[in-house]
């Protein structure tokens, strides 16, 4: 808790002052989708994704917890500085993302590169409310795609059905509910099992197979990726690092365990 506290402070204290570590954001993309992840405050744990056309930013975020999407409007002012506001259903601003691209990242994640867009600190604040929470964004990911058609590269009609067959199986593996993982599977599909690669013909292969094929490590990587705003490509959707690849209509076409 103290380290996270400190780097909180950090975050503060490099946005408080201007021209400090900023970096030179500077696109005119609106066909790609820009995806973050980071948090607000201390614990709570977002995805973001935005769609930069020069100075005009759209987007949305969710919470971890919640994965219910939250639109973003905003803009950013001399590639250094951006706001984005929140938008409730009735179209009022409920809360501000104020904060600043940096040209190095203080947590290490991306060594000593220099940045344009990678990372984003700064505060996010009720509009209502006296109290900010620090905020800090680094870039996951990228792809072509607009915010309501996000899948469309793999070929996928319906991201809101996309989204539900991959929570499921999500949900399946963090529930140890081996008959739905199986169900929402493609067959034949490669898997190792034990040190061996095998084909596994159909779902009640892979359930005798379950708990070599699920191991606790693989089954904590999929538990700690987010089944929502996935990476995507040609050849499909992207759960976590790779452990999990999906088709266009949600369904597993990989296991990388």
């Amino acid at each position: 808790m103290c380290v996270v506290r400190t780097i909180a402070v950090l975050f503060l204290f490099l946005v408080s002052l201007p021209g400090i570590a900023s970096a030179a954001c500077v696109k005119n993309e609106p066909d790609w989708l820009n995806n973050y992840a980071g948090s607000i405050g201390e614990k709570y744990q977002i995805r973001m994704t935005l769609v930069i056309s020069g100075e005009k930013v759209n987007g949305l975020y969710f919470y971890a917890s919640q994965m219910k999407d939250i639109p973003l409007k905003g803009t950013i002012t001399n590639g250094t500085a951006i706001v984005l506001d929140e938008i409730d259903n009735t179209g009022k601003i409920t809360a501000r993302f104020e904060g600043k691209f940096l040209d190095h990242d203080p947590s290490g994640k991306f060594g000593n590169s220099k940045l344009d867009c990678e990372v984003i600190v700064g505060t996010w604040q009720k509009i209502d409310s006296t109290q900010s929470l620090p905020v800090y964004l680094s870039l996951s990911s990228s792809s072509v795609g607009s915010l309501t058609q996000r899948y469309a590269v793999a070929g996928a009609e319906d991201d809101n059905s996309v989204n539900r067959s991959v929570y499921r199986f999500w949900n399946a593996v963090k529930q140890g509910d081996k008959k739905t993982v199986a169900s929402l599977i493609i067959y034949p599909i490669k898997v190792k099992v034990a040190v061996q690669v095998k084909h596994i013909p159909g779902p009640d292969v892979l359930i005798d197979h379950y708990d070599e094929i699920f191991s606790v490590k693989f089954r904590e990587a999929i538990a700690k990726a987010s089944p929502a705003n996935l990476f995507v490509n040609a050849q499909g959707l992207m759960l976590g690092n790779g452990e999990v690849w999906f088709d266009a209509n949600g369904k597993v076409i990989a296991l990388n365990n």
